[in-house]
């Protein structure tokens, strides 16, 4: 079980750079002066150049794979630097405990994936589970405000592709460094994403203008914050590609389902606390379906473990 507490540490972090991008994204997108969020996606982005440059350090045999793995690799950077704008687009008009429990479709997607790319398979048990926890992430997507019930599709269509874009990533992930170094693999990786983040610097003036906004508006401020969340999402992401050699896709990114217990509980306590940093709408109609729904895909879960 060696997999399941590497993998476990990931949501946790990523539970905490959730609420950090909320924040960036609240404080310094200005929507009204066409500026939203492409500063974050350039800073997650860059920061791959460093990581891979890191690596390279310690690994010096990273050229040592065949040309396609190298091309499979820098391909999954980018599949990440595109979910990565899809989740952002949504941060900024949705409330962060609506989001975040969408990742929880992942597994779904890893399952299928797996199964028709990998030859991994789940029991019927786990298929049950798999459904539980979707039934989970419909109600938490649905308004059951005063103002009528609804569900929000744009939103739902925005996480949908991104949550399908992490299972591929997930699936190729695993599916080169099977027969190569872990670390060689996740240097590929983070050239895809660090060369991603250049050509959208130099060629989408949009995103290098909120960029270069974002760092005079925030200063030293801002720098602190994206570096700190980004080094935790990386070392998220390097457990979970690591659990990834050594369990089924489907059932390390299940490790993930207690992210939106635990984003929940992060933005409950900053509305309470620090609501400059993060709110959470504590509205009986539209607190309680979250919280209902955030135990339901923690039943799912255990389902899926039992």
């Amino acid at each position: 079980m060696t997999w399941f507490f590497l993998a476990l540490v990931a949501p946790f972090l990523w539970g905490i750079v959730n609420i950090a991008d909320k924040y960036l994204v609240s404080k310094y997108s200005e929507k009204e002066k066409e500026r939203s969020s492409g500063g974050l996606v350039l800073f997650s982005s860059l920061i791959g150049i460093f990581i891979a440059i890191l690596i390279w350090a310690f690994s010096s045999d990273v050229s040592n794979i065949p040309t396609l793995d190298k091309l499979l690799l820098m391909f999954t950077g980018v599949l990440t630097i595109v979910w990565i704008i899809l989740y952002l687009f949504t941060l900024e008009t949705e409330d962060i405990s609506t989001v975040v429990p969408w990742f929880l479709t992942v597994p779904i997607f890893g399952y299928v994936l797996g199964y028709i790319f990998l030859g991994e398979t789940l029991s019927g048990q786990q298929i049950i589970g798999s459904f539980v926890t979707l039934f989970g992430v419909f109600l938490i997507s649905s308004d059951f405000s005063e103002e009528g019930k609804k569900f929000k599709w744009k939103p739902a269509i925005y996480m949908i592709i991104a949550c399908f874009l992490v299972a591929i990533s997930g699936i190729l992930f695993k599916y080169v460094t099977v027969e190569n170094n872990f670390w060689i693999s996740s240097f590929w990786e983070y050239v895809g994403l660090g060369v991603s983040g250049m050509i959208i610097f130099l060629f989408i003036p949009k995103y290098r203008r909120e960029f270069m906004h974002m760092n005079r508006a925030g200063g030293k401020k801002i720098f602190i914050v994206n570096v700190a969340s980004e080094l935790m999402t990386i070392s998220g992401n390097l457990l979970t590609n690591f659990a990834l050699l050594l369990a089924p896709v489907s059932m390390v990114f299940l490790v993930g389902s207690f992210q939106p217990a635990i984003v929940l509980f992060l933005t409950i306590l900053c509305t309470s606390f620090l609501p400059h940093i993060a709110k959470e709408n504590m509205d009986k109609y539209a607190i309680f379906p979250k919280i209902v729904a955030v135990g339901i895909m923690i039943i799912g879960s255990i389902i899926l473990f039992m």
